[in-house]
């Protein structure tokens, strides 16, 4: 666009959520299993933006694809970063991997807390986490109550934990 004799550049703001958008197109539309390079290579020039969405989408590129060389490092930091910025699913994400033992020392404790954080802020999964978390003695809350916020919100498992 130009201006006045000048071109406008777009803001990082935009240009970092046209490069998520990118992503995730890239993702949902391509069969070839490379997309999900391309994908993650959009994700990150917007996460080095500070695209929050885009911060978690490159820590699920990180974390699951063997086709984008699965590394829990970079899953790791990428997820902080977007907990950091209050990314409920992120949250999550981080707390299942210290649930898990991937890229950290396994943590129950630590993967209590971030369940809790994330379930505050309504995520159901993260809801039914904590619950299974508390029922087995590995935190203090009231399995119940997150078990019936879980199942409130649309999570299904949870429905059994409630007869």
């Amino acid at each position: 666009m130009r201006l006045l004799g000048r071109e406008k550049k777009a803001s990082p703001d935009r240009k970092a959520q046209r490069l998520y958008e990118s992503g995730m197109t890239t993702l949902a539309t391509e069969d070839d299993p490379g997309s999900v390079v391309d994908a993650a290579k959009a994700f990150r020039a917007a996460a080095e933006s500070g695209h929050v969405e885009a911060m978690f989408m490159l820590a699920e590129c990180n974390r699951s694809s063997i086709m984008y060389g699965r590394s829990y490092d970079e899953a790791l930091r990428w997820y902080r970063a977007a907990a950091e910025a209050g990314h409920a699913k992120a949250t999550f994400r981080l707390g299942q991997m210290y649930e898990e033992g991937m890229g950290v020392p396994q943590s129950r404790l630590e993967a209590g807390k971030l369940y809790l954080r994330a379930a505050e802020k309504g995520l159901p999964e993260a809801q039914y986490a904590y619950a299974v978390l508390c029922e087995e003695g590995d935190c203090e809350g009231d399995a119940s109550f997150w078990y019936r916020k879980a199942h409130e919100n649309g999570f299904e498992l949870a429905k059994d934990k409630l007869a």
